[in-house]
């Protein structure tokens, strides 16, 4: 009786072409050696793979605490909305490195020399930003990396996928820019600078960052939900940047006295959409406390700023889109795929009550339906709990790249 394994190269090529989803060509090369080691069968799937439609937005899953199994460790999870499936891709590059993500490219840094790059999770492409010196939360003893590496908070691109030009007048001059948030500091790069460029210009707390598509503007988030915004595109290189303050959102007027949690981002053409996250805490004795740690997500509420006349609004529907949450720049995009309407994704990005605990956190994950406020698990909640990097979205991309699969 013929095995899988044994199955001819012309008719894995059969199979090959049928594949309808980019994911799918990992859990091609996933079956076995043989179908990997087939190479007529990956130089089609390599050929071909990247204009098929994907699944994306997927979870990348926190890091495996089998530090006995060094190829375990040397693989990520992905969790995939469409179908609830699990697949494990080779990413050694991200091994014990803090991550953040946006546009389906992750943003790593090293303890060794500051560096930070960013990463594509599925074909391991990485390109070199600048070292990380001008972020002054970085000047510390080495011996306290594992605190000050979580200060890295949120990445964007001004553009979907980073310019691949040789050309460096091309590349500065291009359209793309990494912005970070990392502790209180706000900077942004270009590809081929040789350092980061500062943005200043606000007061209190940094809550999140987003980029207008349509506006071709940067805007930034601060304490009580006050909202800047520059054109980060036209400046001098290695210049400062100042922000120029757009809008507070009046909180008296909705019945928000305090914003201890929220977040930005682009909602249509000409709006910015601002999430409140509340949580609920537990003390060590509840039940809860066992299986999310110190607290649990309660509830969110959404609020919609005009970029036409600055007017805010609170909406109570997200309609046909779905919006993702966590340790990555904040998205929304049209239900569909396995993704719910009306429902905010989210992932735990409260680092600091689970520094103290010997197995970390993580255990807030779940999806926020807006029409009744209930919240449900999409899968055990163990499967996010971190100690080095947590788990994050990926945002859809349309990268062409090769796929590297675990053994």
């Amino acid at each position: 009786m013929t095995t899988w394994s044994d199955l001819l190269p012309e008719i894995l090529n059969e199979i090959a072409e049928k594949l309808n989803f980019y994911e799918d060509s990992i859990s091609f090369l996933s079956v076995c050696s043989s179908w990997r080691s087939s190479a007529t069968t990956t130089a089609n799937l390599i050929r071909h793979h990247h204009l098929l439609p994907s699944r994306f937005p997927m979870l990348m899953l926190a890091e495996s605490k089998m530090e006995e199994d060094d190829d375990e460790q040397d693989c990520r999870s992905f969790f995939l909305l469409s179908g609830s499936m699990m697949r494990k891709v080779k990413l050694p590059e991200a091994r014990w490195k803090p991550c953040v993500s946006t546009h389906g490219w992750l943003l790593t840094t090293g303890e060794e020399e500051f560096s930070a790059k960013l990463l594509h999770p599925l074909s391991r492409t990485q390109i070199d930003l600048p070292q990380l010196y001008m972020f002054h939360e970085l000047y510390f003893d080495q011996d306290e990396w594992t605190y000050y590496r979580h200060f890295m908070r949120r990445v964007v691109f001004t553009s979907p996928n980073p310019n691949f030009t040789t050309d460096n007048s091309n590349t500065k001059g291009g359209s793309f820019r990494v912005v970070i948030i990392w502790g209180e500091t706000l900077g942004f790069c270009r590809l081929g600078d040789v350092s980061w460029t500062r943005i200043n210009g606000w007061e209190g707390n940094l809550f999140d960052i987003t980029y207008h598509n349509t506006r071709k503007r940067l805007y930034v988030m601060a304490t009580m939900g006050t909202i800047y915004e520059c054109d980060i595109l036209n400046n001098d290189a290695l210049r400062p940047l100042t922000l120029r303050q757009l809008s507070t959102f009046p909180g008296k007027e909705f019945g928000c006295l305090c914003l201890p949690s929220a977040y930005l981002l682009e909602w249509g053409h000409n709006s910015l959409l601002m999430i409140t996250r509340e949580r609920k805490y537990y003390k060590k004795h509840d039940e809860e406390y066992i299986r999310y740690g110190p607290y649990s997500t309660k509830s969110f509420q959404c609020f919609e700023l005009s970029l036409d006349d600055g007017k805010w609004s609170k909406i109570t529907s997200l309609g046909d889109k779905s919006v993702f949450l966590g340790f990555n720049s904040s998205f929304a995009t049209n239900a569909g795929r396995g993704m719910k309407p009306d429902c905010i994704y989210f992932t735990d990005d409260h680092y600091e009550p689970y520094l103290d605990l010997p197995d970390g956190g993580g255990g807030d994950v779940g999806v926020y339906h807006m029409f009744d406020g209930s919240i449900e698990a999409m899968f055990d909640s163990q499967e996010s709990v971190f100690r080095g990097s947590p788990p994050l979205w990926l945002q859809s991309c349309n990268d062409q790249c090769n796929l590297v699969v675990c053994k």
